[in-house]
């Protein structure tokens, strides 16, 4: 195929037309030239965030465009978006192993993570059996394994969910900006967040607030 042709203007995909779209380079262009999708349709929304990261724009250029043209974040249903939530859990720059760990059992999957703690005798159970010979103190005293349980329970950082207002559709917003959990939250720039996520600056300051009254 001739340049001439990859330019036709019959194609939706051509790079000169989308280089029309708002924020939409010439280096943009030509990776979404090469999408599997209309991209001349991310101005009436029927292109996702989602659509963008799949097709290899950069993310920085997905996110702009996501925030100029009030994108959605993906076209899937309720456990696409809970694999989506915990994809970028793990993507979220800053976060510690533990906060990583505690995003991850709060979609459900802490028993996955560590099946053997429920089933193998002698360890922790999540289930407080008294049969269990070893049990987890929370003055970390007691058997090597009973003193580590108490401190991973100690040391788990409280989900961002536990603040007044702040509930799973807000928790997987602000999860995109690296506040995963009250302390995050607790020490937060308002107007930042507000920024970045495209969020009411007075309604973030309220939830910071209310965070450092937990944290």
């Amino acid at each position: 195929m001739s340049k001439d042709d990859a330019l036709d203007d019959s194609d939706p995909n051509a790079v000169e037309r989308l280089t029309d779209v708002h924020f939409v380079g010439p280096a943009t262009a030509e990776v979404l030239a090469r999408a599997e999708f209309d991209a001349t349709g991310i101005p009436d929304k029927t292109v996702s965030y989602q659509m963008l990261m799949d097709a290899g724009v950069n993310p920085g250029v997905a996110t702009r465009l996501r925030k100029k043209h009030s994108l959605p974040w993906s076209f899937g249903g309720e456990e696409e978006n809970d694999d989506s939530l915990e994809r970028r859990s793990e993507k979220v720059r800053g976060l510690q192993d533990g906060e990583r760990a505690w995003v991850a059992a709060s979609n459900g999957d802490w028993e996955d993570a560590e099946p053997e703690t429920a089933t193998t005798g002698g360890d922790w159970t999540p289930t407080g059996d008294d049969s269990s010979p070893v049990q987890a103190s929370t003055d970390g005293s007691g058997a090597a394994e009973a003193a580590e349980a108490a401190w991973r329970e100690r040391s788990r950082p409280d989900p961002v969910t536990d603040v007044p207002g702040v509930d799973e559709r807000i928790a997987e917003i602000l999860a995109n900006g690296g506040i995963t959990s009250v302390r995050s939250l607790a020490t937060a720039d308002p107007e930042h967040v507000a920024d970045s996520l495209e969020l009411d600056a007075e309604l973030v300051a309220e939830w910071r607030d209310a965070a450092r009254d937990l944290a």
